[in-house]
């Protein structure tokens, strides 16, 4: 009788452990999901920045192919809403060896909401290339 009783309060202590742990356990665990789409998503935005400012840089280039190359990286990244492209010194009147920059911005939102303290709803990422025009 004595060692049914030492075993059933072995296993309360172990749950109690564990009920104690596991929020823990799962504020770290999306914690690292949430800042890994992070981490791609500015990794994506800096990649199509760069795209960007490449077309963008060309000689026969305009703002518009600018925005298309932009926006079919983000969308092969999975990244389609909530992209804003800004452009300047774009297109044929521009001279050789002016600076070309352009600036992708992406409104990542944020999947855990108020499971982890200090992050939002949403997060903007941003990066901005800057090219010399050919």
């Amino acid at each position: 009788m004595i060692s049914i009783r030492k075993n059933a309060r072995r296993k309360g202590q172990a749950l109690v452990e564990f009920a104690l742990i596991v929020p823990i356990l799962v504020m770290l665990v999306m914690g690292i999901v949430e800042f890994g789409r992070i981490f791609m998503t500015q990794q994506a935005v800096t990649n199509a920045s760069r795209e960007g400012a490449r077309t963008g840089v060309l000689p026969n280039s305009s703002t518009t192919d600018v925005q298309n190359t932009v926006s079919t990286y983000m969308g092969s990244a999975g990244l389609t809403a909530g992209t804003t492209v800004q452009c300047t010194n774009v297109g044929q009147s521009v001279a050789s060896g002016t600076p070309t920059s352009v600036t992708v911005s992406y409104t990542l939102p944020i999947l855990t909401g108020s499971i982890i303290p200090g992050l939002g709803d949403s997060i903007v990422i941003s990066h901005t290339t800057v090219m010399r025009h050919e």
